[in-house]
């Protein structure tokens, strides 16, 4: 197992995390706060998508570093995107710091 891949693929999904909230702090008003559980919840989807591709044997190839990046990113907020979608079918909520926000 390639541990470069898991750890880029963390690494994809903490430049999606801040990219997104640094959109949302600057757009909206008032600020809204950083939430850990939400950074926490996407970090843990990149965890185990990093170590699913790292099994299935994708390589991390170092010419094609932010093209490996970007897609691992769209990955992780596929990926989330989807379980926040089934989450919210069950009743449920991504876990969130702001549970009334």
């Amino acid at each position: 197992m390639d541990w470069s891949v898991v750890s880029i693929t963390v690494l994809s999904a903490v430049a999606y995390g801040l990219i997104f909230f640094a959109k949302a702090y600057m757009t909206k008003e008032p600020k809204p706060p950083f939430d850990p559980y939400k950074f926490l919840a996407t970090m843990a989807v990149a965890l185990i998508i990093g170590i699913v591709f790292a099994f299935n044997g994708i390589i991390f190839n170092e010419a094609a570093f932010l093209s490996q990046m970007m897609e691992w990113g769209f990955y992780v907020a596929m990926i989330e995107t989807i379980l926040k979608a089934l989450i919210g079918a069950l009743g449920k909520q991504w876990p969130t710091s702001f549970p009334n926000s």
